[in-house]
């Protein structure tokens, strides 16, 4: 698991249900993501912090949305690499 911080508390993991080499965790200091099942990460530089939830699209996974601890939902479009808050 090169490149995921050890010692840290892991909030959540998800895979894209249509591609299961592509795994995302969330810790306090972003979301990584994983393209080879789990055994290199990359934190994705503009990721939310303190992300609880992830959930991908039925029928695009490409397009994630992600939840976090404080009740804002940021979503993407293109896998995590960049993210837009949602509004109320």
């Amino acid at each position: 698991m090169d490149g995921l911080p050890t010692k840290k508390e892991v909030y959540t993991f998800a895979y894209d249900p249509n591609d299961p080499k592509m795994m995302y965790v969330s810790l306090n200091d972003g979301v990584f993501l994983s393209k080879d099942e789990g055994r290199q990460w990359s934190l994705l530089k503009k990721s939310p912090k303190g992300v609880r939830a992830i959930l991908f699209h039925p029928k695009d996974s490409k397009k994630v949305l992600a939840g976090t601890g404080n009740g804002r939902i940021f979503f993407s479009k293109d896998r995590g690499y960049s993210w837009i808050l949602q509004k109320n």
